[in-house]
């Protein structure tokens, strides 16, 4: 019999305690999907604010600018924000997307060109709190690099475009597994885009039986974690997105 899934019971604790946390680990952690996001063989779900319009947040963009900068740039052991850029490369072909990526760490720094392939997922809506509607989008892009396959390497159509974009991503902690996401142009002067991504925050069933038997909130079908809903309040708060 495999007991591997099965959580040692803690002093003070009940055996139907144990039970239910040990059943945590199936609802709220999709390990092989973690994996793959961060060793980007895929992307994240994305999540998206319904109701502030990319108008809207290029106006408020050099206010909140400010507010990620000093967040930034408190005495190390205070910081508010993490943030990393990333000056990105896409071919976006009729037949398909590319990314160009220039690893410098390798010899002459050779450049590797990376396939997209977009998977379907599912779309849900939710109210993280009255009156902030958000749209979780579960598709997302697996990624295969031209040194994985051959098939495109001389097939990528003559009708494309090259792009350059700037990748923000901005965390409340250097390790945090939800982000906030800006895509800017090459000046970084406008948002082309906005929405968060999380890692592992999306819970993975949807099944009412179980889900009645291990969450608190019982009968609650979110699709987001708590810790995910709490980060994206916390983003909404610091950029001051909602009044």
């Amino acid at each position: 019999m495999d007991t591997n899934h099965i959580r040692t019971q803690r002093k003070g604790q009940s055996a139907r305690q144990a039970m239910m946390i040990s059943g945590l680990n199936t609802i709220y952690r999709n390990n092989s999907s973690t994996h793959n996001i961060q060793s980007k063989q895929r992307t994240e779900p994305r999540i998206y604010f319904l109701d502030i319009t990319l108008d809207e947040i290029n106006q408020q963009f050099p206010k909140i600018h400010t507010i990620i900068e000093r967040g930034r740039l408190r005495p190390k052991g205070t910081e508010i924000f993490f943030v990393t850029t990333k000056l990105e490369h896409f071919i976006f072909a009729d037949n398909a997307i590319y990314e160009i990526r220039t690893d410098g760490q390798r010899h002459d720094n050779d450049t590797t060109l990376y396939e997209y392939h977009p998977i379907d997922g599912a779309t849900t809506t939710i109210e993280v709190t009255p009156n902030v509607p958000i749209l979780l989008d579960e598709s997302y892009y697996t990624i295969q690099s031209n040194e994985e396959t051959t098939k495109y390497r001389s097939v990528i159509s003559s009708r494309h475009i090259v792009t350059r974009r700037v990748k923000m991503v901005v965390k409340t902690h250097y390790n945090s597994m939800n982000a906030f996401v800006f895509i800017l142009n090459e000046d970084e002067n406008t948002v082309l885009d906005f929405y968060m991504t999380t890692e592992n925050g999306v819970n993975i069933t949807r099944d009412k039986s179980i889900m009645e038997s291990t969450v608190a909130d019982k009968g609650n079908d979110d699709r987001l974690t708590r810790t995910c809903k709490e980060d994206i309040i916390s983003f909404i708060d610091h950029f001051k997105l909602c009044s």
